[in-house]
């Protein structure tokens, strides 16, 4: 039954309610010494409370898809794939049969597709799925080199939110299909990669090098394995909540592989602060506030929220009072609408449009 189906929240709504009518009818009918009585009592108004805020956390896990499926949820892999750990100096990239099988879907000429695959990080050693979204026209030119965008999710969320909550793929088609955006080759990463820990894509000292994951290993294993460009002016970055915060860390930190990015509703002060191990230096370098001064590449970037969501808005003024030329700025602020995954679909068709006229 899916984590996030209606199924399951139904079911939960429903054994909730028969719980509560059982606790009524039950109340004055249980037998044994006072003590008895209200120590069952109190055993079902336990489980009642307990199902309750279990039915009420599904409820909103299904609306904002932070976990797409019972693996997402305990933070396991497909171990029937096996990680792919070199790209280069093959025989054909070991994406091919990837690529050829989404293609061979009947519906790829009219919808595109996806896939994943498991990939082990050369520089940061990190081993999570990534996940690639193809445009339908992709492979029709083999000489065709696409435009790359790398979407980061929230924390606590996964890749595949992007599809379910927000709805990519039918927004990506829909501007498309108007004119006003073209395709980019999708790349979605695994940026949770020590759950249930919130690394802040951090290079953590001693510990998981998410940043290096992200903006490394990532990008290196796409341009090997796919017709992409190896231009940093076809590459972009974008993320929502914490993946706002790291989609602006990892650019200003690789602008020399990025050079657009669009933080959705971010943040831009580090908070987990006890990745740092003390090091000043290490926080400095964590901090996208601090690394945009710095900028010595020019980085395009959009910044995005709503005048509803107050730290948000701080947030985004805080970057738009960097002076570095370097760091060129524009904004897509809403007038209403809180921190949540239907306010960023409702976004989405204007970002995409808004990269594709950066990345022509």
């Amino acid at each position: 039954m899916s984590l996030i189906g209606w199924p399951f929240f139904l079911l939960l709504a429903t054994i909730w309610l028969l719980l509560n009518i059982a606790l009524i009818y039950f109340w004055d009918r249980f037998r044994g010494k006072s003590i008895a009585r209200n120590g069952q009592r109190f055993l079902l108004l336990v489980l009642a409370q307990l199902l309750f805020v279990i039915t009420v956390t599904v409820g909103i896990n299904r609306s904002m898809v932070f976990y797409g499926s019972w693996r997402d949820l305990f933070g396991g892999y497909e171990t029937k794939k096996k990680p792919i750990t070199q790209l280069t100096g093959m025989k054909g990239s070991p994406l091919a049969g990837y690529i050829d099988a989404t293609r061979a879907n009947p519906d790829f000429r009219s919808r595109g597709g996806q896939f994943s695959f498991l990939l082990t990080g050369a520089k940061s050693g990190v081993t999570a799925p990534v996940y690639i979204f193809l445009p339908p026209t992709y492979g029709a030119d083999p000489k065709k080199k696409w435009p790359v965008l790398e979407l980061l999710p929230g924390f606590p969320g996964v890749p595949t939110t992007w599809f379910h909550a927000l709805d990519l793929a039918r927004a990506v088609r829909k501007e498309v299909s108007t004119g006003r955006a073209h395709d980019f080759v999708i790349v979605l990463p695994t940026m949770s990669v020590a759950p249930p820990g919130d690394t802040e894509c951090t290079d953590i000292p001693g510990g998981f090098q998410v940043n290096t994951w992200l903006g490394v290993d990532v990008p290196k294993a796409v341009i090997e394995g796919l017709s992409v460009s190896k231009d940093r002016k076809d590459w972009a970055i974008a993320g929502y909540s914490t993946g706002g915060f790291c989609a602006a860390k990892v650019a200003l930190t690789h602008s020399d592989r990025f050079s657009v990015v669009v933080p959705i509703a971010p943040y831009f002060t580090p908070s987990r602060t006890k990745l740092f191990g003390g090091s000043a230096a290490v926080r400095d370098a964590n901090s996208p506030l601090l690394l945009a001064q710095k900028l010595t590449r020019p980085i395009q970037m959009l910044l995005v929220g709503t005048k509803k969501d107050p730290g948000v808005m701080e947030a985004i003024a805080s970057m738009k009072r960097v002076r570095n030329p370097n760091l060129i700025v524009d904004q897509l602020i809403d007038p209403i609408g809180g921190h949540s995954t239907k306010v960023w679909k409702y976004q989405l068709p204007r970002i995409l449009d808004w990269l594709s006229v950066k990345i022509p």
